[in-house]
């Protein structure tokens, strides 16, 4: 696991890993990595929720920054005419979380 402190670190070094997908989508070989990135990211992300045994209360900016995921992820979606299944996990906890 990488040396995040905090969840909105992680999900501000997802959101980055997305937009970097985003810009290289047209390089097969450079959206891969991308996306092997971001997988690796969500199972930081996935660790620190665990540590918090999953009653963490999102804070606003960390809602925004969800928010904003979840935009990325369709838009990540649309390009690469596929369903990116490794989120799934995540993606029910998120949307019970973020609707609070």
């Amino acid at each position: 696991m990488s040396n995040f402190s905090s969840l909105e670190e992680v999900l501000g070094a997802i959101e980055t890993r997305f937009n970097s997908a985003l810009s290289v989508s047209k390089d097969p070989s450079e959206f891969s990595k991308e996306i092997k990135n971001i997988d690796n990211l969500l199972k930081d992300l996935n660790s620190l929720i665990i540590e918090k045994q999953n009653e963490h209360t999102f804070s606003e900016n960390e809602k925004k920054r969800i928010k904003v995921i979840f935009s990325l992820i369709t838009k990540i979606e649309k390009i690469n005419n596929n369903k990116l299944g490794f989120f799934d996990s995540l993606n029910k906890y998120f949307y019970d979380n973020i609707n609070k």
